[in-house]
């Protein structure tokens, strides 16, 4: 399985994912060649008329076929979080807003060091911008080798 399905997968399983985007998900699945009941029911639905609570049921079913056991909170929050460093990465999340919004990371991985970052980015975010980014995608480095634990 290529790693952009590997990715989506890890977002349906997080619940990450809207209804539409695990239809979507489900049809790129069966392009490639994975195609569990679950998974062809999944893509047989609607994108516009599929209703949360039954693509959260349909999530169940594809995860437990394809034996990808659902993350519990501690993993989706660290899924979240690897999706923060993400944005610091790529620029969407900028260096003058980022620390108040990545707190969490210090939760899962040096801490004292992001806390020591955003004491010193609230007087000057430049000083610390790649030390933080570093740190961000580092972060990520992590974060995908305790994720690739949970899926295939």
């Amino acid at each position: 399985m290529n790693p952009e399905l590997r990715s989506r997968l890890l977002h349906l399983n997080a619940d990450r994912l809207l209804p539409s985007q695990a239809v979507w998900l489900a049809c790129d699945l069966l392009v490639a060649g994975i195609g569990t009941p679950a998974v062809v029911e999944l893509a047989g639905e609607s994108p516009a008329g599929l209703l949360a609570d039954d693509a959260e049921l349909l999530a169940d079913r594809v995860l437990a076929e394809l034996g990808i056991p659902r993350l519990n909170r501690e993993q989706v929050e660290l899924v979240e979080c690897r999706e923060l460093a993400l944005d610091v990465i790529s620029g969407e999340l900028a260096p003058e807003h980022w620390a108040c919004c990545i707190w969490p990371l210090g939760r899962f991985w040096r801490g004292d060091d992001l806390d020591t970052f955003r004491a010193v980015a609230v007087h000057d975010p430049a000083e610390v911008s790649e030390d933080v980014l570093e740190y961000a995608r580092e972060f990520v480095r992590i974060a995908d080798e305790r994720l690739r634990v949970w899926l295939p």
